[in-house]
């Protein structure tokens, strides 16, 4: 999460357990080469609509929970893109969003949430994000029950979960023999005030690697920049922690079933610490 958390307008509704935050815009540097909003960007837009409401607006009793020796790490999520999400800079050039975060469901060393983000010129969804956050004993560095009172207070709250918030966290991804390689030194910039390289960093790592097979003519059904298509879906999980200075392998390959899908496993000294899978867009094709 960000190291510092700026005081943004946030809208609490402790019945529904629902949170808004409210942002200006968007600057210079959060576009891609394409033109587009850069998806480790709408990854640190999702952070900060959390970060914000959990550490300023105290949602969900969440500064009762973080100490030195407790916090939340993000294990893995799905992220929902509308279309329109690669125009909207585009068609608008000023881009005020907000961010709704929704409590989803309680478990014993976990959260599951929901996130919305909403273009505040036209009240579009443009994007959605499920996630599930553990509970972590930093010191034994390990997952840990939730407090009791934590439980009996938000636990009842469930809402129905639909076929999108039940979160499939792969337990292990199976790298293909001869998938394209890219190797990644982690720099300072890379990581967040844990120390951690964060998790927009990951997406930027996995992007980066897609377009250098790309360059290499491994992926058939690329024609041009990787940056040019649209994604639709993408799906990250995290196995492990990475730091400053860390030498990580990215393997992407293509979907046997669906080009248009790409998978990447990033390791660090052959230990696997994160999976991913991202759909794009494909581009039509010519009828001539």
């Amino acid at each position: 999460m960000a190291t510092q958390v700026q005081d943004y307008a946030i809208d609490i509704d402790t019945d529904a357990l629902k949170v808004e935050s409210h942002f200006p815009g968007i600057s210079y540097d959060d576009f891609d080469r394409g033109g587009g909003i850069s998806p480790w960007k709408i990854c640190r837009m999702f952070e900060a609509g959390r970060s914000i409401p959990f550490f300023q607006g105290n949602f969900l009793d969440f500064n009762q929970l973080v100490s030195r020796n407790f916090g939340f790490f993000v294990l893995g999520g799905d992220y929902y893109f509308d279309s329109c999400l690669w125009e909207v800079t585009r068609k608008y050039h000023f881009f005020p969003y907000k961010i709704r975060l929704e409590l989803i469901n309680v478990g014993q060393t976990s959260l599951t949430i929901r996130q919305v983000l909403v273009n505040k010129l036209d009240s579009k969804e443009i994007a959605t994000f499920y996630g599930k956050l553990v509970y972590v004993d930093k010191l034994a560095r390990r997952p840990t029950a939730l407090p009791y009172w934590h439980r009996e207070k938000f636990g009842h709250l469930k809402k129905e979960m639909d076929g999108q918030a039940k979160i499939m966290v792969d337990s292990k991804k199976v790298v293909p023999e001869g998938a394209f390689q890219v190797e990644t030194l982690v720099a300072a910039s890379d990581t967040d005030h844990n120390g951690h390289t964060n998790q927009g960093s990951y997406v930027r790592f996995c992007l980066d690697a897609a377009e250098t097979a790309n360059k290499a003519g491994v992926l058939e059904c690329v024609q041009g920049d990787i940056c040019f298509y649209p994604i639709l879906k993408m799906t990250v999980s995290y196995k492990g922690e990475t730091y400053h200075g860390d030498r990580l392998i990215t393997s992407v390959w293509p979907d046997d079933l669906s080009p248009p899908v790409l998978h990447f496993a990033i390791k660090r000294q052959g230990k696997l610490v994160l999976t991913a899978s991202i759909t794009f867009k494909p581009r039509p094709k010519s009828k001539l």
